[in-house]
């Protein structure tokens, strides 16, 4: 083990214990979670169960509580929000996105594949516990593009301010290092790293990796790209390599031409058809009258060796109890709710960082398919926008949204989400004008999303490490999220951690 880490660091250690046994992959330990709250569960369908408050219909509410009501346990869920999902989120025509101090309507047209994923947008194909749960649930999927060589990477201090197309870019820069690397190896430079019987194989896959002649130089390949008129009567014919030196120095451009090559954002990710939304509402469905919606919590108790939920509804307050509580409230929002919980868990909660990831989406005809042959995949920017998403559905219909703007957060998140909604549809439109000249002439009905101003939720995804205090029982307490698994911001975090509950429930109350 010592030795595969000094070649291929931690990576490759943990790949090497998995494959002799020594370790499960997280996906395979979740599953084997699921799998053992199902058999454990089943054991004891016919006797007496304790009664759970799940609070929360996020995905971990409601894996949590699809769970308990398929193995029996009676249960109800609370939920503020008049919908499910939490940052599940999907826009069509008429929804509406409610800030805390803005209000806006989706003004789409009414059209299955014109909706906005406002929060969760795309699914690893190895998040195989959510991908399970959607094939349970009858919820169709679909390819996300989340890499198209024919899509942009811009910068306005590169290449002139001028967009390029990816395919550009990840060839030149291809084309640089292999040729770099040759020259040296060539040099013996590398002489004691790359033996003599092994630079003729070396050699050959620089060669093949960024595309060099004979005399492993970088000239150009139609890996980057044709000339037009070129390719189909005649010969293709491939211009030069853009100067790798002037995007190198820019340190955005090298990270984006290599986001897909991360574990989790593959170049061909998953959705489900018509929204991501869909997740949310299949287990809805199978809950029915089970969730109740628009209760906002305003105190969480212990109740004897239970615990008593206290909120309000309209201009209605209440209280219910129960034996045991299942809180997946984000600890954003969950710290100033009065509670019972232990000091070390109040504690926990008051650490969790979380992002303030914004988004802007536009109607639009397709412009980037019918003129600049882009189908799917994403365009990459300045800062202040970030990435222009096109969408994976639809395809050569005459209309489609278009996310004009995500940025994961930090302080241009923070400056976008602060202006009023109509000046960043202005900022976007602006920004987004630099990659495509017939922008604005063609987007309109803006809608964006700053999660660090949506009630129940005030930010995105935890940016600190999870809590070993809040991944355990605290009393009656459970604790559920994404946050508390080392998938932050995918929903399948949000299932390990609802199953993870699960198996703590049946840790503590023997059921």
């Amino acid at each position: 083990m010592q030795a595969i880490g000094e070649v291929g660091g931690y990576a490759a250690v943990y790949q090497a214990m998995v494959t002799m046994g020594l370790l499960q992959p997280g996906d395979a330990m979740a599953a084997q979670t699921r799998k053992q709250w199902l058999e454990r569960s089943a054991l004891n369908m016919a006797g007496p169960k304790p009664t759970v408050a799940v609070i929360g219909a996020g995905i971990s509410g409601l894996v949590a509580a699809y769970e308990l009501k398929k193995a029996g346990f009676p249960f109800y869920v609370l939920e503020a929000r008049s919908r499910p999902g939490g940052r599940n989120h999907t826009l069509r025509s008429g929804s509406i996105i409610q800030e805390t101090d803005s209000q806006q309507e989706c003004q789409f047209e009414v059209n299955p594949e014109l909706y906005f994923n406002a929060g969760a947008a795309r699914i690893p194909q190895h998040h195989s516990n959510l991908l399970s749960y959607c094939s349970e649930l009858g919820i169709p999927l679909q390819a996300f593009v989340n890499d198209n060589r024919g899509a942009f990477i811009h910068s306005s201090s590169a290449f002139g301010g001028q967009p390029k197309r990816a395919r550009e870019i990840i060839t030149s820069t291809r084309g640089y290092i292999a040729e770099l690397l040759a020259k040296a190896i060539n040099a013996d430079a590398l002489s004691g790293d790359v033996s003599f019987s092994e630079r003729a194989a070396v050699l050959a896959v620089l060669s093949d990796y960024g595309a060099l002649n004979s005399n492993f130089q970088a000239a150009g390949s139609t890996r980057a790209g044709v000339k037009a008129g070129t390719g189909g009567l005649t010969p293709a014919q491939f211009d030069s390599l853009v100067d790798a030196k002037s995007f190198l120095a820019h340190p955005n451009v090298p990270f984006v031409a290599n986001f897909t090559e991360s574990y989790n954002q593959s170049a061909t990710m998953m959705q489900p058809v018509g929204g991501m939304d869909k997740i949310a509402y299949g287990f809805a469905d199978k809950l029915g009258g089970d969730i109740y919606y628009s209760i906002d919590v305003t105190a969480i108790r212990r109740f004897g060796t239970g615990v008593r939920i206290e909120g309000r509804s309209g201009d209605q307050t209440g209280a219910v109890e129960a034996d045991y509580a299942i809180v997946t409230i984000p600890p954003s929002v969950l710290r100033s709710i009065p509670n019972d919980f232990s000091t070390a868990a109040q504690s926990s909660i008051r650490q969790v960082q979380v992002a303030n990831p914004t988004k802007i989406a536009f109607q639009s005809p397709r412009f980037w398919e019918k003129e600049e042959q882009i189908y799917g995949g994403i365009s990459w920017t300045d800062p202040n926008i970030r990435q222009l998403w096109y969408p994976s559905g639809g395809f050569g219909e005459s209309q489609g949204v278009l996310v004009g703007s995500y940025l994961f957060g930090g302080s241009d998140a923070s400056f976008f989400g602060g202006l009023s909604p109509q000046a960043r549809i202005e900022l976007a439109l602006a920004a987004g004008e630099k990659i495509h000249p017939q922008y604005r002439a063609n987007l309109s009905r803006g809608l964006s999303v700053a999660w660090s101003k949506v009630p129940y939720s005030l930010g995105g995804w935890s940016v600190s490490n999870p809590s070993t205090v809040l991944q355990s029982p605290d009393g009656p307490f459970l604790f559920a999220g994404d946050h508390l698994t080392y998938l932050q911001g995918w929903q399948e975090g949000a299932v390990i951690s609802g199953l993870n509950a699960l198996t703590n429930l049946l840790e503590i109350s023997g059921a």
